[in-house]
């Protein structure tokens, strides 16, 4: 197995999410491998934090370089299935606002080796035209309806073996992280979850012994 962190299960470890703020305590749950579109294998942690009993995922896999990197995600939404919400996911920039969050947030696609591209037609009511839409890059198809083009990420599966298999997209704003899974299921997909997170250190964590 895959553990560049040599954790075991219900081993605890201090961690924090930026150099700034408070480590916290967190106990081992599950440790899973997976591989993604490059084959490339990749470790999922899931921990426990002691405060509040939240469950959080710490992700490591290696770059182009084979350097190790750290992600800390926590779930912050669930859906049901919603093909309006899935129209939007996987195109260059989407915005989403976290539940418990008064703004909207707009996040960058991070696009990854392997994953497959398909061109989107917007279709566009003449009220929502800009001024000079043709210089704004849109255009009238053969019926008289105005539509711009954009591009949409089918995402990246991650198969984790024993049949589990998820489809993600993983945007970036700034430090903060916003990563869309679905569970792949013959091709079908289901719930939509959603993380936020960030890039953090190895010196943000720390194994303990004992407590």
């Amino acid at each position: 197995m895959f553990n560049p962190l040599a954790l075991e299960i219900n081993n605890h470890l201090q961690l924090s999410s930026t150099l700034k703020s408070e480590k916290k305590l967190y106990i081992c749950q599950q440790i899973l491998n997976f591989t993604d579109a490059q084959a490339s294998v990749a470790c999922r942690y899931q921990l426990l934090r002691k405060s509040d009993e939240k469950e959080i995922w710490l992700e490591v896999k290696k770059d182009r370089a084979h350097n190790y990197q750290l992600f800390y995600y926590e779930k912050v939404q669930e859906l049901e299935y919603n093909p309006s919400f899935l129209a939007l996911v996987g195109t260059s920039t989407i915005g989403y606002q976290n539940p418990n969050e008064t703004e909207q947030t707009i996040y960058n696609r991070i696009p990854k080796k392997g994953e497959s591209i398909m061109p989107i037609k917007h279709l566009v009511s003449e009220d929502e035209l800009p001024e000079n839409p043709k210089e704004e890059g849109y255009s009238k198809d053969g019926n008289g309806n105005w539509y711009f083009m954009t591009r949409r990420s089918e995402g990246t599966l991650k198969n984790f073996g024993s049949n589990l298999k998820k489809r993600s997209w993983e945007y970036k704003n700034e430090q903060t992280r916003l990563l869309i899974e679905m569970q792949d299921e013959n091709n079908a997909l289901t719930d939509i979850i959603i993380y936020e997170g960030r890039e953090i250190e190895r010196k943000n964590l720390k194994k303990i012994s004992t407590l």
